[in-house]
């Protein structure tokens, strides 16, 4: 049950993700945002031969937790990085890295109100994507 909760989560992200402009990010030695801000930016769609899917599950209601997860993808064999910048709604941010191996998984603890999660990949070409770029808003349990 858990599998079939965890797939649909999957395809729904997936699909979020899907419909982001395609949007090259600026190359490195350039300001891509300032820190601590809350300003989503532009994202890429990579191709599909090359997609990789890195899902950022809601943010807990008890905990304020935000799980990022690789989801893996066409490309995953060409990723030779994942990073994950967390930026808390108090202005604190922290950054980790992200294994790019299918179901890996990051914690984030976060904050009762807006945080937000930008996550970049660096190919083994050099190249890198930034491919979410998204706000987690603090939900109440109904």
């Amino acid at each position: 049950m858990k599998r079939l909760v965890f797939i649909g989560i999957l395809v729904l992200m997936t699909i979020l993700i899907a419909g982001c402009s395609s949007v090259p990010v600026p190359p490195a030695g350039q300001a891509q945002s300032a820190t601590g801000s809350m300003t989503t930016g532009p994202v890429v769609t990579l191709p599909v031969a090359t997609a990789v899917d890195v899902l950022v599950m809601q943010k807990d209601s008890v905990y304020s937790t935000v799980d990022v997860v690789f989801g893996g993808g066409n490309g995953q064999v060409l990723v030779s990085s994942c990073d994950v910048v967390f930026t808390r709604s108090d202005g604190t941010s922290e950054t980790r890295k992200l294994k790019p191996e299918k179901g890996e998984t990051i914690t984030f603890q976060g904050t009762k109100g807006t945080d937000r999660v930008e996550v970049s990949v660096t190919m083994k070409d050099g190249k890198i994507y930034r491919i979410v770029d998204q706000q987690v808003p603090y939900r109440t349990r109904a």
